[in-house]
């Protein structure tokens, strides 16, 4: 891949956001819900995940559980997106 011009948000097309950390992924899950108009609890329901799990991972935590965060992903209308830096 060519060397891409930045934006500020760090993406490289103004459109999709890059997440180095798993603070900046919650971020951008607890944005996205509270844009939505959704509570936490909501979104758990909707995810099919407990409402611990959000909250751990909008303020966050570390998790292996790829699949629950995949599953709040899309709920909220979002996909994880693997591109090479």
């Amino acid at each position: 891949m060519m060397n891409a011009k930045k934006f500020p948000d760090g993406s490289i097309d103004g459109l999709h956001n890059t997440v180095l950390d798993s603070g900046q992924l919650g971020n951008r899950v607890r944005d996205k819900r509270r844009k939505d108009g959704l509570t936490q609890q909501d979104l758990a329901a909707v995810a099919g995940v407990g409402v611990r799990f959000v909250s751990e991972l909008e303020n966050g935590k570390p998790t292996v559980q790829l699949n629950a965060v995949l599953a709040v992903l899309a709920a909220l209308g979002l996909q994880l997106v693997v591109v090479e830096k």
